[in-house]
């Protein structure tokens, strides 16, 4: 990951305009054609810690279980039995089959929320907390068969 930094050398250190930090290079043009015409920004790589690393995985993870959900959910409703969750049941019943897609659609809305999180801590709750449908639906599976 990049960032691209301005410096106004006409500022002293310190000052709010001194240092201009952009996420993109498109921000930084933007910026330059309305502000500085002749400036420069340089990039500079990002070092990413463990940290990073750690809540990529978790907010991943939280897809993984989600899709893991809609599996063992499908396979309870292929052995007959319902939907124990009365928003996914509600959604069952009036979408049909396309019920996938809400519940999809709040599995990536509860990762973003996640990702802005700065805490892996509680990403990691939040993660272990979304293990209990899983969890629960292989525990029906096989007292099923």
């Amino acid at each position: 990951m990049k960032v691209w930094t301005y410096t106004d050398t006409n500022k002293i250190v310190g000052d709010p305009d001194h240092l201009k930090v952009f996420a993109t290079n498109d921000t930084a043009q933007a910026w330059f054609k309305q502000n500085d015409l002749e400036g420069v920004a340089f990039a500079y790589e990002v070092i990413l810690g463990p940290r990073y690393l750690a809540k990529t995985l978790l907010v991943l993870s939280v897809l993984l279980l989600g899709i893991a959900d809609l599996y063992t959910t499908n396979t309870i409703l292929n052995l007959g039995m319902g939907e124990l969750n009365p928003f996914m049941h509600i959604a069952q019943t009036w979408l049909g089959p396309w019920w996938l897609f809400p519940k999809l659609g709040l599995t990536y809305f509860m990762m973003w929320l996640l990702w802005r999180s700065n805490n892996p801590y509680n990403i990691a709750v939040v993660v272990a907390f979304c293990c209990t449908p899983v969890l629960n639906n292989l525990l029906v599976i096989a007292s099923s068969h």
